[in-house]
């Protein structure tokens, strides 16, 4: 069994105790706004608030005029004691990613159960390299000159932030997608 060095484990404590941006670098996140709760809503209306409709609607659904569900983002802006948008100096920056699977799967229009969506997966981070090295530190260039250009392209409209984010809200998860809809051109 693997055993991790005290050392090891008391330079990491250290590192995020003191902040210690030569050390901790950041940390690696989902989006937030994926979760279940993130916005206000009402799952019945098909209805997804910000706080600050939520506040100018009163908390009423504007369809059915029932009590919203009040998402996290609300509860942060209750509780926060600072101005929306203050960054802290000291603060230690964050990465929002998406796993691998995902980017293949929506580059190839499947689902991330795929066969296909599967295979590339294995292909790539047994040639490239492991999944957060490619999805964080392998360069454009590699990227494209290794991977399907689409998938490529995914990969870096993550790490630039260019995604479309639809927030969860009363219990309905939050999608994002990294492309947009393309028009397809029918025949009839």
């Amino acid at each position: 069994m693997f055993s991790t060095p005290i050392f090891l484990i008391k330079g990491i404590m250290e590192a995020i105790k003191n902040r210690d941006r030569s050390k901790f670098l950041a940390t690696i996140e989902f989006f937030p706004e994926e979760g279940k709760y993130h916005f206000d809503g009402h799952r019945n209306c098909g209805v997804s608030l910000s706080p600050e409709e939520t506040l100018k609607l009163g908390g009423k659904c504007p369809v059915c005029s029932k009590p919203l569900t009040i998402g996290v983002l609300n509860r942060v802006h209750k509780l926060a004691d600072r101005p929306n948008g203050y960054v802290d100096e000291k603060k230690v920056p964050y990465k929002s990613l998406i796993p691998l699977d995902e980017i293949i799967a929506e580059a190839y229009g499947v689902g991330t159960s795929s066969k296909k969506v599967k295979e590339e997966y294995e292909r790539i981070v047994s040639v490239v390299a492991p999944e957060l090295e490619i999805l964080m530190d392998k360069s454009e260039a590699e990227l494209f000159s290794a991977i399907d250009s689409k998938i490529a392209e995914g990969i870096m409209k993550v790490r630039r932030g260019e995604v479309e984010i639809a927030p969860g809200y009363d219990g309905e998860y939050g999608k994002i997608k990294i492309f947009k809809e393309e028009r397809v051109n029918s025949l009839f």
